[in-house]
């Protein structure tokens, strides 16, 4: 009678002991296996179908982040740590996401990137052309609503907290923002609202040190590469601003034709060594070339079309580095002009066309978006879910990358 419980005892002894080595052992230091890698391109994509935040290494799908619904926006910090995505004005919580994109650019070396916090504003913006105004080291969120400028911590990836104070603006709208240097040095920031009026303020006092109110309808702005003039699209024309108002006075300068700009774009210069520019409107069947000499100022309009095809203007982009100017059109073309005279050097279908009633709302982001790298030219394609890397001179599509659902705004990091 004694024997079945001797085996039971023998049995449990090992399974006692085993359990206890088990318990051990999953407490032990274990060697950690490095999740580092080496790329070229990474390119940060939002998807407008379902808010997600697509990462390209290198034309491959890295990584997809989960992100509210609806993007309208997606922009990264000057030194490409950090990338910021706001929602659509569609509900009544407009969220916006801090991404650490996990990405060196002195480097290459990436690993990978992560949503670093998500919180809720009303009517966060002031992006263009894929990058936040950056103000004394921090990154700058206009809270349109209540006309203040948030500043943000570039470096989120701990538990600190991400306020690093705010800057007021005047009252509510949708601002254009542009950073200069002073004739003493000092930190500028010039401030366009849509309401019609700019301020320049001094980003150190928070103080306002001159404000102009002759600028309706005011969307887009730029500085010349010496950062000496800044320029503003009104819907009466182009106010041309001296960097300190210090220095001068601010002017209008009328456009070359009957149509107005919304978006201006800098960083060329022609066989002169002048500083030139170019504006431009969703739709326009031309670009506005904008010649600084000096204190001369000259608008000349260059038209779109091919021969005798129309052409509307849909997205556009300046690379200085290579001398050319990219034009994505309604009808499905990508157009490689010279970026000094202007002039057309290639067009290509690239893409199916889009109806000019086709408009982008304040709801999510439904339109085409260009980033330009060293060796190549990337292009959203959102009726196909696809990503094009298409050849500088615009002669070759080098890779279509398919991601699917609906990809639109991009940013672009790069090791170089």
């Amino acid at each position: 009678m004694k024997r079945p419980t001797l085996i039971t005892v023998t049995l449990a002894l090992p399974l006692m002991l085993a359990g206890g080595l088990t318990a051990a052992f999953a407490h032990e230091s274990a060697q950690r296996t490095p999740e580092a890698w080496q790329v070229k391109q990474r390119l940060l994509i939002s998807d407008s179908a379902n808010g997600d935040i697509i990462v390209l290494d290198d034309n491959v799908v890295r990584e997809r982040l989960s992100t509210p619904p609806a993007p309208i926006s997606l922009a990264r910090s000057h030194d490409g740590h950090t990338a910021i995505a706001i929602r659509g004005r569609n509900t009544d919580v407009d969220h916006v996401t801090m991404i650490d994109t996990a990405f060196e650019q002195s480097t290459g070396k990436a690993a990978r990137p992560y949503v670093a916090r998500t919180w809720a504003t009303v009517s966060a913006g002031g992006v263009h052309d894929g990058h936040l105004p950056e103000v004394r080291g921090k990154l700058g969120l206009s809270m349109e609503a209540t006309g203040k400028l948030q500043l943000l911590t570039p470096e989120v990836s701990g538990l600190g907290s991400a306020e690093a104070g705010t800057i007021s603006l005047g009252q509510p709208g949708h601002y254009t923002f542009v950073t200069v240097a002073g004739a003493d040095g000092s930190e500028l920031l010039h401030v366009g609202s849509t309401a019609g009026n700019t301020a320049v303020i001094d980003t150190a006092s928070g103080r306002t040190i001159a404000s102009d109110g002759r600028c309706p309808g005011l969307h887009g702005g730029a500085a010349t590469t010496d950062g000496d003039t800044v320029f503003f699209a009104c819907s009466n024309g182009m106010l041309v601003a001296p960097a300190d108002p210090t220095s001068g006075t601010a002017r209008l300068v009328a456009y070359p034709t009957a149509d107005r700009d919304g978006s201006v774009y800098a960083g060329a210069t022609d066989s002169a060594h002048r500083d030139v520019l170019w504006a431009t409107n969703g739709g326009k069947t031309s670009l506005d070339r904008i010649a600084v000499d000096g204190d001369r100022v000259t608008l000349t309009s260059v038209p779109l079309g091919n021969r005798r095809a129309t052409r509307n203007e849909l997205a556009t982009t300046l690379a200085p580095e290579t001398g050319r100017l990219y034009v994505l059109t309604y009808q499905g073309f990508l157009q490689v002009r010279d970026a000094a005279s202007g002039a057309l050097l290639r067009e290509r279908k690239v893409m199916p066309a889009i109806g000019l009633s086709d408009e982008e709302t304040t709801t999510k982001a439904t339109n085409p978006d260009l980033a330009v790298a060293a060796d190549r030219i990337y292009l959203s394609v959102p009726t196909t879910g696809t990503v094009l890397s298409i050849s500088l001179d615009g002669r070759r599509i080098l890779q279509t990358t398919r991601v699917g659902g609906q990809p639109t705004r991009m940013v672009l990091l790069e090791h170089r």
